[in-house]
């Protein structure tokens, strides 16, 4: 029996918990027995059906369009292959254990680390408002009913869906259910998600609650009679074609509740985070609303731009903006005037901002033309209304997306190769040296020793600085609160708010719904504009500070001019933390990073740096680190706003200066200048704490590593000398090692 009864319901207007009601039923029943119509029995079946005036014999035959899952084909295969044999070289390359330098090299281990980052797929992230279907868009993507759906918000989980294939050889069921404490948490306590802890057999069967088939989805995945199980989230294999060309996230809907009282909303945000294809999901009646508008402006702000890395991936190509329930009450005439509206009301509302910093991030124009092309329809009970999403999709995730992969892990596989094997090169120059001249052991000590009795002046010049650092910090910080706070008192007047309402809105109910958005859009893009200048400030500061590890005593012989890996040293610092403030521009601006890739600690970091997957440097982790900060507080604030005004009469003076006026009240009554200083404080706050950790790394690497490691080089016993030489031997070992690392230069059309 073939009967979708959530068609009918659906071309009929009503809800499941109407057809509950009538049918004396619970509307869990109607979510699962529309999920499985074949378990209706006959009786209920043929009441349920004359509710839609629907006759069972016409209903029973009726032929149901069928709408393929998403097949992009396996676009990695190629990738895979390179990286096995690296993988390979690896396996086969002679050990080589760590010894006693200053700062560790790179070893082949700390590669065979970063193959597993390069053979992740990329994260498809699907989101929107709790009822936009998020769910059952997902089923039809993959080609399956596996995902729970319903009317009420379902998902309670962060769900993280992998091709079977994918599967651990340990793993043995296909769902498991995790606790909130299977992430790692940063020093704010914020949960980080780490894709590779779904391969860590200890971590699953930790933090495991419950494992079994889709039917423990179902019950722990969704809200419920379960609710107590403390469940955050849940890890799915199963066999869909679009699952070999990524990874399936569905994450739980937004409240229509003020957000930052939403568990929900909280695990949504933490996730949206590790996003390279957004799919933003919208009911057509409705489509877009002041809400959904918001949530957008701060997921795009987070959203990679694979632009940068090919030039012939589309304008905004990983954004899918879907307006879902696009049922067959709505002619095609007017869903065409829904997504068109859509987009005009998103370019006009988003342009000046999240627009525009993606074309300063691109290089790119980017016109409501180009922004419209990303808007998409979906009924999978007609596929002509989902077609041009999952062709368009296809596309993104068989060719576009897999070009970009590519293009960077060649780009970095050389990097790494290239920069390792120059890097060793250089110091085995400068160590041969010190062998050959072992026996000038009193001019080597006698420089040594000057460079020793320097400390005392070199710590108190290196403590001057770095005081000097902490208050530039503080500096900055208050200007950075001194410039907002003009800016929002030039802003938030009654004349400058109805002037913005004059020139952009037409009518009362488009700016009502629309003005708070627009205005905190203003807002955190001012923010991020003083921020990036600043930052930009603060480099110079690091670099002055940095320079006063440099060994430049004028009377220092080359043969002891053992480098100082004051970079490598100051990075380790930071390591661990989540949140680096105004560093992350400094550190996105130091180039290629190849020879510090590698480092095993610092793959996060520099992933948000500019390193990893869509993003290659610039502002562009300034922008995501000003956003991870304001985007929970912008997303409450204008939604409380836009709530407010739904209720507010306009009658007496113009409706353009009377919404202007509760406006401005409403947003001094929420202190909201104060709240986006609160953002700015913790922002430079981040950035002295991080200093402070990468100072403290530099000092101790100089005091407790550099220095002693000189004294023993230079000592002219046969033990420093041995020492030196299975230096050079191992050097020579991790130079051959990654100058033959099996990458070939790839032409690749980007």
């Amino acid at each position: 029996m073939n009967i979708d009864l959530r068609a009918y319901r659906q071309k009929a207007g009503m809800d499941q918990v109407q057809v509950a009601n009538i049918l004396g039923i619970s509307h869990e029943e109607v979510c699962l027995y529309e999920q499985a119509p074949e378990t209706v029995p006959m009786g209920l079946l043929i009441k349920w059906l004359q509710i839609f005036g629907v006759d069972i014999a016409v209903a029973m035959s009726a032929p149901i369009p069928q709408l393929k899952a998403i097949d992009p084909g396996t676009p990695y295969t190629e990738l895979y292959r390179r990286l096995n044999l690296v993988n390979q070289y690896i396996d086969a390359a002679s050990p080589v254990d760590t010894f006693n330098l200053p700062t560790q090299p790179t070893t082949p281990n700390d590669l065979k680390k970063q193959l597993k980052l390069y053979k992740q797929k990329p994260n498809v992230v699907l989101t929107g408002g709790f009822d936009a279907g998020k769910s059952h868009m997902a089923n039809a993507l993959l080609g399956g009913k596996n995902l729970p759906v319903g009317y009420q918000p379902a998902t309670r989980v962060i769900t993280f869906i992998r091709h079977i294939d994918d599967r651990p050889e340990w793993l043995k069921e296909n769902v498991l259910i995790f606790d909130e404490d299977f992430w790692f948490k940063d020093e704010k306590g914020k949960q980080i998600i780490d894709l590779l802890f779904l391969d860590n057999q200890e971590r699953c069967e930790t933090h495991c609650v419950q494992s079994g088939n889709f039917d423990i989805l179902q019950k722990y995945g969704v809200h419920g009679e379960y609710e107590d199980i403390a469940a955050h989230a849940a890890l799915v294999y199963m066999d869909s074609p679009l699952l070999k060309a990524c990874n399936l996230i569905d994450l739980p809907g937004y409240s229509d509740q003020p957000d930052e009282v939403s568990k929900d909303v909280a695990k949504a945000n933490s996730a949206a985070q590790i996003a390279d294809v957004l799919l933003y999901a919208s009911p057509a009646k409705g489509h877009i609303n002041g809400q959904d508008m918001i949530r957008l402006g701060s997921l795009m702000r987070l959203l990679p731009a694979p632009e940068n890395e090919c030039s012939n991936f589309p304008t905004l190509g990983n954004l899918f903006i879907v307006a879902t329930h696009a049922d067959p009450s709505i002619s095609d005439e007017d869903l065409k005037g829904i997504s068109d509206k859509a987009a005009k009301r998103l370019y006009n509302n988003l342009s000046e901002t999240v627009l525009e910093r993606r074309r300063e991030q691109t290089n790119r124009a980017i016109t409501e033309a180009d922004l419209r092309q990303r808007l998409f329809t979906f009924w999978s009970e007609r596929p002509d209304r989902c077609q041009h999403l999952f062709d368009e999709l296809t596309k993104i995730l068989g060719e576009s997306l897999p070009d970009v992969r590519m293009h960077r892990i060649d780009r970095e596989m050389k990097a790494i190769k290239e920069d390792n094997a120059k890097k060793y090169v250089s110091l085995i120059e400068v160590y041969e040296t010190n062998l050959t001249a072992i026996e000038a052991k009193n001019a080597q000590r006698s420089q040594l020793e000057a460079l020793e009795a320097n400390e005392s002046s070199r710590q108190q010049e290196t403590e001057q600085k770095r005081e000097k650092v902490c208050q530039r910090i503080q500096h900055l910080k208050q200007d950075t609160r001194t410039s907002f706070q003009k800016y929002t008192q030039q802003l938030l007047t009654v004349e400058s708010v109805e002037s913005i309402i004059r020139n952009k809105y037409d009518e009362k109910k488009e700016a009502k719904e629309f003005l708070a958005g627009y205005l905190i859009e203003k807002l955190q893009n001012e923010i991020e504009q003083i921020i990036k200048v600043n930052s930009d400030k603060f480099r110079h500061e690091i670099e002055d500070f940095l320079k006063s590890y440099e060994v430049k005593l004028p009377n220092l012989n080359v043969c002891i001019n053992i480098p100082f890996d004051f970079l490598g040293a100051f990075l380790g610092g930071l390591a661990g933390l989540n949140s680096i403030g105004a560093l992350s521009a400094w550190a996105a601006a130091l180039g290629n990073l190849g020879g510090y890739i590698l480092v095993a600690k610092l793959v996060s970091l520099l992933s948000a740096l500019g390193i990893g997957f869509g993003f290659t440097g610039g502002t562009a982790g300034v922008i995501a680190a000003v956003a991870a900060i304001g985007g929970p507080i912008v997303l409450f604030i204008g939604l409380s706003a836009a709530f407010a005004f739904g209720v507010w009469g306009l009658l007496g003076e113009s409706w353009q200066k009377r919404l202007a006026k509760q406006t401005v009240k409403y947003f001094e009554e929420q202190n909201i200048c104060q709240k986006f200083c609160e953002g700015i404080d913790e922002y430079w706050q981040d950035t002295a704490n991080s200093f402070e950790k990468g100072a403290d790394a530099v000092e101790t690497d100089w005091s407790n590593k550099y220095l002693p490691h000189l004294r023993d080089i230079t000592s002219a016993t046969p033990e420093s000398k041995e020492h030196i030489e299975e230096i050079v031997k191992k050097l020579q070992q991790l130079t051959d090692f990654f100058a033959e690392i099996p990458w070939l230069n790839i032409n690749l059309q980007c």
